[in-house]
């Protein structure tokens, strides 16, 4: 049976993690792709505003995973696997055709 952690109101995890972004991405924004038939809504690729933070971190900004984990504040492992997840769905995306969706989300330790 799992344990309960006092406070967190869940079985064995750490509190919920919050990444502010500092880009200004309020509404949804669709980056559309070459006229796709019947696309479904699993079909788009959801990436949130902290995600392309994390690129623009490394790959504009040339800062180290160091400097962009401190800039974020974040682990240095929480933030490989922000970045990680939004070169994975940009390949998706371009690789499959797929529509992509730039969304502001907080960050959830279940979102991860």
């Amino acid at each position: 049976m799992p344990r309960w952690m006092r406070g967190y109101g869940r079985c064995r995890g750490r509190p919920p993690i919050e990444v502010k972004s500092r880009l200004n991405i309020e509404d949804t924004i669709f980056l559309p792709v070459k006229g796709v038939s019947g696309l479904s809504q699993a079909d788009i690729v959801e990436i949130y505003d902290y995600e392309i933070e994390a690129m623009k971190l490394i790959h504009i900004d040339g800062l180290s995973t160091d400097e962009a984990a401190n800039l974020m504040n974040v682990s240095k492992a929480t933030f490989w696997r922000i970045l990680e997840s939004c070169r994975f769905k940009i390949a998706d995306a371009l690789s499959s055709g797929k529509p992509i969706k730039l969304v502001s989300k907080k960050l959830d330790k279940n979102n991860e």
